[in-house]
């Protein structure tokens, strides 16, 4: 494998999917043949993107989780904080949600997305009997989203299609018999540099105590979710055709890779990722790990002479490290994700995948949350309002939730009014200004 350093260090040898391809073929005592044109298209899929300029390129990228509230055993571990998923907007009703990993360390309180610099936010806390469920049932997730700021234009990921068209039929039959070529973009290794950054700079640590609660630092929002949302780095993996996987109703599937580069990806890194993911120095921050959990699974097929859609085929729910003839492969449990973006397709694959009542009060509590926003909008800004409601569990009553909310506003409040006299006051009085500046 090529790896490009600053003084062009030498060549190292990683595996290839072809090579892996054998390795499975020896575990299931079966053939295992790999599809050039299927791993071409899926390449030109991964340049493309890379290529774009426009805000569509985000369509393809994970989106970064993690609790504003974590457990002690998790205060310094980003492998325990952070997961992955997609943010979709739906297709019916603009409403937002969070689809993919949840963690177990995450306890009651707000989520927390980014997903290519942007931010969300769950409508309130989530309790820790919504998180336990989404954990036992796999640890993927659906999660309604406050969006405070929505770009103009709005990218869902597009989701995986087989051939089309009077040959469709032919080739998608053809593929039934071929191996699926995967590609898995992941946030995970910057999510890995970001935060050794931090640590190493002794800036911060990505949660700090406060009366035995372990919260989510605003470094750890800042200088490590925000930047490593953009960019995310490919990993390639070969597991069941996602065109199989979908015409035999198999909601879970397998597939396989290596805890490395594989020497598919470097022969066309600078085409697929930006530069810098391309350096050996890189390489130390390239390892599957439970921030993975979620991150969103692409694929194509070949039909004919062109390719079909690049698209969504699912979503990473377990990771796990096997050895086959002294060689160490990572095993892969993919999810297949909604049929669409629509409410009611969402609704469909959290019953499919174990959770719809975790969901369904979830949809109770963003009602409260709304409603609770118009309510105290009438003695506050609505920005305080907001942000006072965000800070509530709505999944308990809605009267209780109102009376915490309340005090939260006025905390809010005040401190504004207090923020902007100080700012009137400098204004008046520049001398001020500079002793508070100072």
């Amino acid at each position: 494998m090529r790896i490009k350093e600053n003084a062009n260090m030498g060549v190292e040898t990683s595996s290839s999917l072809r090579y892996l391809g054998g390795i499975i073929g020896t575990l299931l005592e079966a053939v295992i043949t790999l599809d050039c044109m299927q791993e071409n298209c899926v390449k030109e899929g991964l340049k493309r993107y890379n290529s774009m300029e426009s805000f569509q390129r985000y369509e393809v990228y994970p989106a970064i989780s993690a609790g504003m509230r974590v457990l002690k055993d998790a205060s310094s571990s980003p492998e325990r904080i952070f997961r992955q998923g997609i943010v979709v907007k739906t297709t019916d009703t603009g409403d937002w949600f969070y689809i993919g990993g949840i963690s177990q360390y995450w306890t009651s309180d707000q989520l927390i997305i980014y997903q290519g610099g942007s931010q969300a936010s769950s409508q309130g806390k989530l309790n820790r009997g919504i998180i336990d469920d989404f954990v036992n049932k796999g640890g993927l997730g659906v999660v309604p989203l406050y969006k405070e700021r929505a770009p103009s234009v709005w990218y869902n990921p597009v989701l995986f299609k087989d051939c089309q068209g009077s040959f469709g039929i032919f080739w998608n039959y053809l593929g039934e018999f071929q191996a699926g070529v995967l590609s898995i973009f992941s946030n995970a290794p910057n999510i890995l540099r970001y935060t050794e950054d931090l640590i190493k700079a002794g800036k911060a640590s990505l949660a700090y105590s406060s009366y035995g609660n372990y919260y989510l630092s605003r470094a750890a929002e800042n200088d490590v979710m925000r930047p490593a949302s953009d960019n995310p780095y490919v990993y390639l993996a070969l597991g069941t055709n996602p065109l199989v996987a979908k015409s035999h109703g198999l909601q879970i599937y397998p597939s396989f890779t290596f805890d490395t580069v594989t020497s598919d990806v470097s022969s066309c890194c600078e085409n697929i990722m930006p530069e810098p993911y391309c350096c050996s120095y890189f390489l130390k921050y390239v390892r599957f790990n439970d921030i993975d959990i979620g991150a969103p699974v692409y694929a194509t097929l070949p039909c004919g002479t062109s390719c079909s859609t690049f698209g969504l085929a699912g979503l990473i729910m377990g990771i796990s490290s096997m050895t086959v003839n002294n060689v160490q492969l990572i095993y892969l449990t993919i999810a297949q994700p909604p049929s669409d973006f629509t409410t009611s397709a969402i609704i469909e694959w959290s019953k499919t995948m174990g959770f719809y009542d975790s969901l369904n009060k979830l949809f109770e509590a963003g009602k409260r949350f709304k409603k609770a926003i118009t309510d105290l909008s009438t003695a506050f800004p609505e920005f305080i309002a907001t942000a006072a409601a965000l800070t509530v569990d709505w999944l308990e009553s809605y009267e209780e939730g109102l009376k915490r909310a309340e005090v939260k506003a006025r905390e809010l409040n005040e401190l504004w009014l207090l923020t902007n006299w100080l700012v009137s006051r400098c204004q008046q009085f520049p001398i001020i200004r500079e002793v508070y500046i100072l």
